[in-house]
């Protein structure tokens, strides 16, 4: 969603100019609105009169308006002894730093931070006279204040409704506080730059033309006295981190501190080490981030069920329509003791102008549940290619519809011909990371199909009850970004000394480390399935060197080829029943959500 902001009021290179030659299109553009009876003398006239407001005066005499991001030579004081009409919330003398505001209008930088965190912050378009009711009132910074009889933005009158010829003054007890935004804090405030600099990066900043007050054309280009800018940025938005520039919603941040954040994304980026691709640099820190500040901002308005749960930004917006255990992104008890967002999680806290950001000194989130989580691949949806070793030989693949509680949603059987030819099927798995994953192929019993005879006096009987017997290779892409395949019969020994707990794989298969085959001789080593119960048959624990998280293409494939020899008829049958291939992220501690 775009935040409109307007940057600038006048696009001259003079006061002069500016106040003249232009001065009726001004009139037209902003018509006079006043809701208070009008006074003789300006704005700026009105204030100067009063010795209690000259602190204020000297701060408007010395802050610049800027337009179309550019500083110009016009002041606020001009601006306010001008005709067009505006309502200012004057604080009086001694309630603010009157020489720290002027010495930082001494630079650019600095004016443009005056004129938007104070002077804006008290003046708005149009003439808004103090009444009983609250009264939203739309200011010249963009922010939205509420106004009643009694305060403005919380701060109480000294003196109300004080008419001028251009619009309303009200004395304020003391400065109008200033809130930022969150996004404004993250990208702003040097104790979020760890986290700003990154959404920054991606913000670009667009003139917004049918918005924009035009003036005519000069040498072929448009000139515009009143120039409004759009911005743009994709990490914002109701499918990404939320509209956290928009202020007229409400969010909560949680953001960690530096030192937190950067012992995070220095184990997270591992996981995301793109190689062969477009820009991989991009990709790297782009998903590096992403993995990390995908649960820290939360709509509280936009929650299902906020009593019980709290789904983050980009994922309260689910298609989920019922309260079922979602297993990412949803956090439950998030009030009580120990949930997010419990006074005690939090190491400090920033009111917002939409909302609050909570600090944290300690992580509340696991990575198995963030960004390293399983990988489930329903066999029917990343099936690529199933064959016969044999050209006469015909493998059968077929999607089986069923309602058995025990299956995912279908599973496939692969009927072959010929029990001991060498068919395979292969699977492409999508979103692997640049991490260490237990594989596993899940066969299912030979009781899915009800139709099939389990007597054991039957030579059908018998064959039902057989296990499969198989082997796997997988194919990865390496550091040099080609495909290399290896084959899952290895036999490591579990070794409780080594920091990695498995040993690794020779040279050639650096990555690869236990594989949970049978420890026969090592020409005949295969899975065998237990051909009775669901049966998860862990194929091996092996390192990923790179990451396809994202990419259209992925980099990794499974297959899984049928090991029956001519002697193993009677011992194994080569009908297979599967659900779908798991890829659990390898883990010596157990994640809770």
């Amino acid at each position: 969603m775009n935040n409109k902001i307007k940057l600038a009021l006048i696009a001259a290179a003079t006061a002069t100019a500016c106040l003249t030659g232009c001065q009726d299109d001004w009139d037209d553009h902003y018509g006079q609105k006043a809701d208070a009876p009008m006074g003789t003398a300006s704005l700026y006239d009105v204030l100067r009169s009063r010795p209690e407001l000259s602190d204020f005066c000297d701060v408007l005499d010395k802050t610049k308006v800027f337009s179309n991001c550019r500083q110009t030579d016009v002041t606020y004081a001009t601006l306010l002894g001008n005709d067009q009409f505006f309502t200012v919330w004057a604080p009086v003398n001694g309630t603010f730093n009157r020489d720290s505001l002027i010495q930082m209008c001494q630079t650019t930088t600095g004016d443009s931070l005056v004129e938007l965190h104070f002077v804006k912050n008290h003046v708005a378009r149009f003439a808004h006279s103090v009444k009983a009711d609250d009264e939203a009132i739309y200011m010249f910074n963009g922010k939205t204040i509420t106004q009643n009889a009694a305060s403005f933005n919380g701060i109480g009158f000294v003196e109300t409704n004080v008419a001028a010829r251009n619009g309303v003054m009200h004395i304020l007890k003391q400065q109008s506080p200033y809130y930022h935004n969150i996004y404004e804090a993250l990208v702003g405030l040097p104790e979020y730059e760890h986290i700003g600099r990154f959404l920054r990066s991606y913000q670009v900043d667009k003139l917004d033309e049918a918005a924009s007050l035009a003036k005519g054309v000069v040498d072929g280009k448009t000139v515009y006295i009143d120039s409004v800018f759009y911005s743009t940025n994709p990490l914002l938005g109701t499918y990404s981190f939320g509209v956290l520039n928009g202020e007229d919603s409400t969010y909560w941040a949680l953001i960690p501190e530096k030192e937190l954040w950067d012992s995070l994304y220095a184990e997270a980026e591992t996981y995301f080490n793109y190689v062969g691709v477009d820009k991989p640099d991009s990709l790297h820190e782009l998903y590096s981030h992403y993995a990390l500040m995908q649960d820290l901002f939360y709509n509280p308005k936009d929650q299902h069920n906020p009593s019980r749960y709290f789904a983050s930004t980009p994922w309260v917006y689910s298609p989920y329509e019922t309260e079922e255990l979602f297993l990412h992104h949803v956090y439950y008890d998030v009030f009580d003791e120990g949930g997010l967002f419990h006074p005690g999680t939090w190491s400090g806290s920033q009111q917002c102008s939409n909302g609050w950001i909570y600090k944290l000194d300690k992580w509340p989130f696991y990575k198995e549940h963030l960004y390293f989580y399983p990988l489930i691949n329903d066999i029917e949806g990343c099936l690529t290619t199933y064959e016969e070793g044999v050209k006469t030989k015909k493998l059968t693949a077929e999607i089986v519809p069923t309602n058995d509680s025990r299956v995912t949603y279908n599973y496939m059987t692969f009927t072959p011909q010929t029990q001991t030819d060498p068919y395979f099927f292969e699977c492409e798995i999508g979103g692997v990371k640049s991490g260490t994953y237990d594989v596993y192929v899940v066969f299912l019993p030979r009781d899915v199909n009800p139709t099939l005879p389990f007597d054991d006096s039957t030579t059908a009987g018998k064959r039902n009850l057989r296990p499969a017997k198989f082997k796997a290779e997988i194919t990865y892409q390496g550091l040099d970004g080609k495909s290399h395949t290896v084959d899952c019969k290895t036999h490591y020994k579990i070794d409780p000394e080594s920091d990695a707990y498995y040993v690794k794989g020779s040279s050639s298969d650096p990555y690869l480390f236990d594989c949970n085959v049978n420890p026969t001789n090592a020409n005949t080593r295969a899975f065998i399935n237990d051909p009775l119960s669901v049966d998860s048959v862990k194929l091996c624990t092996m390192t990923f060197p790179t990451c396809s998280y994202a990419l259209s293409q992925p980099t990794t494939r499974v297959k899984i080829i049928n090991a029956i020899t001519n002697q193993e008829t009677n011992k194994y049958w080569g009908v297979w029943f599967v659900d779908r291939i798991v890829f659990k992220p390898h883990t010596d501690t157990e994640a809770g959500n």
